[in-house]
């Protein structure tokens, strides 16, 4: 059975000799309904806080949700940025790698064509010293060959001159430079 404060306001209570005075029960019926009264409002208004804390809750575990998804989609685009970038950082490395390995080849192969310029320059200056050196002794020997002949020649004639006299000598030698000495 459900009370309302009208039902304690309006309750009958039979009398009887030497019972409790009427209007102290009315007075008492009064200030109970009036407590019990407030207390349904009270009530009522708790329940309305209730469906409002209810209502914040609910929005709360919503938007909770909504940040655990979110959470979770950025935690998963960091996975993938990570995965991502140590990928890329790894192509960069293997294509800087390749890069240094070519380099290397490109620097072995000129300094190997260096080394053989160099052996083709040094090769060529030896031979071109050796050819030289062959060239100067050559015009050596044959400055000491004309060397030696003139002075066979000079000494012929000397000798020769002497036979002879000075006119007819000077008439059949041809005019001689002037030579003292070759002495190579």
């Amino acid at each position: 059975m459900h009370i309302t404060p009208l039902d304690i306001r309006k309750q009958p209570f039979r009398r009887k000799l030497w019972g409790c005075d009427p209007d102290e029960v009315s007075s008492f019926l009064k200030l109970v309904a009036s407590e019990y009264e407030e207390i349904i409002h009270q009530n009522n208004e708790y329940g309305t806080q209730i469906k409002l804390l209810e209502m914040k809750l609910d929005h709360f575990v919503k938007m909770e949700h909504v940040l655990n998804e979110t959470l979770i989609t950025a935690q998963k685009a960091t996975d993938e940025s990570r995965v991502n970038a140590q990928k890329e950082s790894e192509l960069i490395i293997k294509d800087a790698m390749i890069r240094a390995d070519r380099y290397e080849d490109e620097v072995r192969t000129r300094s190997h064509n260096l080394e053989g310029e160099i052996v083709t320059l040094r090769n060529q200056r030896d031979s071109f010293l050796a050819r030289f050196r062959a060239m100067l002794i050559t015009q050596l020997n044959l400055l000491e060959v004309i060397g030696g002949d003139l002075r066979q020649n000079q000494e012929k004639r000397t000798h020769s001159m002497m036979e002879f006299s000075d006119e007819e000598t000077l008439a059949e030698v041809p005019p001689q430079p002037n030579i003292t000495s070759l002495d190579v």
